[in-house]
């Protein structure tokens, strides 16, 4: 298995927007959830670019940092910022009007309306584009996409830049249209970095003194995490009763990530993240959820809370 880890509403007229996901415990995706809403985009099936109205819709890809060798020196020898070098986006282009655009883009849970002017030549079109919550994690990007091309290329940089230790991206983003597959599987064991405990793995005498050599464990899931679908089939109680916490927290959230969600919770985005199928656009599914997994849902919860956690060590 692999172990590495390499994403207000705006009411225009009739557009209906979604909303968040309540902190219902039924259907709760994360123990937090920032009520955030948003304009649903008026898809163009076109992955390719010939026209305006081909831009319309969802482009994804890696937003990655754009700094100096320095400045990443920096972040790399700092664990508590090395998950920023590299994270997704989905830029959203929701409605064109003229030579105006208005979208929304989601990276890290963030979700962030914006609006920007878009110029059209002959070989392409280029964008300037605004996020207007105007919080730290908010910017401006320059954008450039060919005619008969379905990459997105460009730059952001944040308005507060002395806020952030990331704040200038790139990326190339592909057109892509979201499609819920209840047949995605998990191929990858999750770990939280942000949770561990020390354990002795070795000592040694030395001088008539005895060393302990440290290592740490982090809480994690086990091989019985790839044994079901929560989305697929109905679990039972039998199962459920085996699994780890992580094993239930994952099987649970992995019904969400089907779906779309948006997981504004570091730990979930960083581990769906790793997924290609994985697409964040959605902060409500709980309307799009099937039968089978409400129940599963259901049972999840009621067992989670008291599953016995695991932890295991990873070589980092």
């Amino acid at each position: 298995m692999k172990f590495l880890y390499p994403l207000i509403c705006i009411l225009f007229l009739t557009i209906s927007c979604k909303e968040a996901i309540k902190n219902e415990r039924k259907f709760v995706a994360e123990q937090t959830f920032e009520e955030i809403q948003f304009v649903e985009p008026k898809v163009s099936n076109s992955l390719v670019v010939n026209s305006k109205e081909d831009l319309l819709g969802y482009w994804v890809g890696d937003f990655n940092a754009n700094l100096s060798d320095e400045e990443m020196d920096t972040i790399y020898g700092n664990e508590k910022y090395s998950n920023l070098i590299t994270r997704k986006i989905t830029f959203s282009i929701d409605e064109i009007k003229g030579d105006s655009i208005i979208g929304h883009s989601i990276s890290a849970g963030n979700i962030s309306p914006f609006k920007g002017v878009l110029f059209e030549n002959t070989s392409g079109f280029t964008m300037q584009v605004d996020e207007f919550k105007k919080a730290k994690t908010d910017g401006n990007f320059s954008i450039q996409i060919k005619k008969t091309d379905s990459v997105m290329k460009g730059n952001w940089e944040a308005y507060k830049q002395s806020e952030l230790m990331i704040y200038k991206r790139n990326f190339d983003l592909k057109k892509k249209l979201f499609v819920y597959d209840k047949a995605q599987n998990l191929d990858m064991t999750f770990f939280d970095t942000d949770k561990s405990k020390e354990h002795v793995y070795a000592t040694d005498t030395i001088d008539a003194k005895i060393e302990e050599y440290i290592d740490s464990e982090y809480y994690a899931t086990t091989e019985k995490l790839f044994e079901k679908n929560a989305s697929n089939e109905e679990l039972t109680s039998d199962f459920v009763s085996n699994l780890s916490k992580a094993d239930i927290f994952i099987l649970r959230n992995s019904i969400f990530a089907r779906h779309g969600f948006a997981f504004r919770d570091k730990q979930l985005r960083m581990y769906f993240e790793q997924f290609e199928w994985y697409m964040p656009v959605f902060g409500d599914v709980k309307g799009e959820l099937t039968e089978i997994e409400k129940k599963n849902i259901d049972l999840l919860l009621r067992y989670e809370q008291n599953a016995e956690e695991y932890y295991d060590t990873f070589g980092r």
